[in-house]
């Protein structure tokens, strides 16, 4: 048992001939202070060897500022310390990428090292954009067409969804897309949507551009979104654009305007994406510093081309990986929800200083 007296050694980070030291006392009120000890002549560089005593975690963590801290090792660190250094580790300029991968296994034990890259990015990401797919909307119960297993294996969604069998199998074209909103009105979005709109909230993520046309990430609070192929939420008339109900669309009425046909609107096969949606969002992606793509095969075009429109650093989040992770600076394997989950929790310990 340590007395309120005594200095408690809480991190010593060095060499073997040379180390930097910070030690703590609780005083007898439960407040901490702290202090800084240095042993070694090249550590002694820009600092005394015993700095002046502070009080408060993070600013003991910040005795280590200044000191060239990328060649040494983390000698003993004091379970006490490990949420104050964790989120010092993820934010300080002070800790290098290698450095941080280097003491994640003591320190964010069991956390796996490209998700702490990936946190310790957008922690220090001023702009950062998200580009999201098919596979974000799975773990909502909405199926991937484009999967083995999903939904439109028994449909082939080139006789369905487009303006052909708009123009000419009208009936078969509003029972597809009738059906699919119909569907949609029983599904929530998920964890890791309400994930990045609390990204979003805390000034995290700047933009979400969405290949997605369920409207999910309004659902889940988002504000800041482009849905660059539509909304199924939405309804037009295919003629002459005036907007509609759903309603509207699933009774087979026609426009109350020209008589035309009600359309849901989104990206049928073969039309143009909405300009507006597409520059904004490219816009965004050529001035981020980080872009991070969840859940999609990178297959559709020209959405594909977006990651490769900006020089800050790109993730690639996805089930499968293979081939499709190629160019990005960071890939992670794994469903969206979970993965997003297990960055935000190293999130909340970075935010934590």
């Amino acid at each position: 048992m340590v007395s309120v007296n005594d200095w408690q050694e809480l991190l010593t980070v060095g060499t073997e001939n040379e180390h930097i030291k910070i030690s703590g006392k609780e005083k007898k009120n439960g407040e901490w202070v702290f202090k800084r000890t240095v042993n070694g002549a090249s550590l002694e560089h820009g600092y005394p060897r015993e700095g002046n005593e502070v009080t408060g975690w993070d600013n003991a963590l910040r005795l280590l500022d200044g000191s060239p801290l990328s060649s040494l090792q983390l000698l003993k660190a004091d379970p006490l310390i490990y949420p104050y250094l964790g989120a010092y580790m993820l934010t300080s300029k002070n800790i290098g990428e290698e450095l941080l991968l280097a003491w994640s296994d003591k320190v964010l034990t069991g956390k796996n090292k490209d998700m702490v890259m990936a946190a310790r990015w957008l922690l220090g990401s001023e702009r950062t954009v998200i580009l999201s797919g098919a596979g974000m909307s799975t773990e909502s119960n909405i199926p991937d067409f484009r999967s083995s297993s999903g939904w439109w294996k028994q449909i082939d969604p080139r006789t369905v969804a487009t303006v052909e069998a708009l123009d000419s199998h009208y009936d078969l074209f509003q029972e597809f897309y009738a059906t699919r909103m119909k569907a949609l009105n029983q599904i929530e979005p998920h964890e890791g949507h309400r994930i990045l709109a609390k990204w979003e909230e805390n000034d995290l993520v700047q933009l979400i551009g969405t290949q997605n046309v369920d409207g999910l990430h309004f659902a889940a609070g988002s504000l800041n979104v482009q849905e660059l192929h539509g909304s199924i939420r939405s309804i037009r008339c295919h003629d002459c654009g005036k907007e509609g109900s759903t309603e509207a669309f699933t009774s087979h009425e026609t426009c109350s305007l020209c008589g035309g046909r009600w359309r849901p609107d989104v990206v049928l096969f073969g039309e143009m994406l909405p300009q507006e949606a597409w520059e904004t969002t490219l816009e965004a992606i050529e001035h981020a510093n980080l872009v991070i793509v969840i859940g999609t095969s990178m297959e559709v075009y020209p959405a594909n081309q977006l990651p490769a429109m900006t020089s800050g650093k790109t993730v690639y989040i996805n089930a499968e990986t293979a081939e499709t992770g190629a160019g990005f600076d960071l890939v992670i394997e794994g469903k969206a929800k979970k993965t997003l989950q297990n960055i935000n929790e190293l999130i909340e310990i970075g935010r934590r200083r």
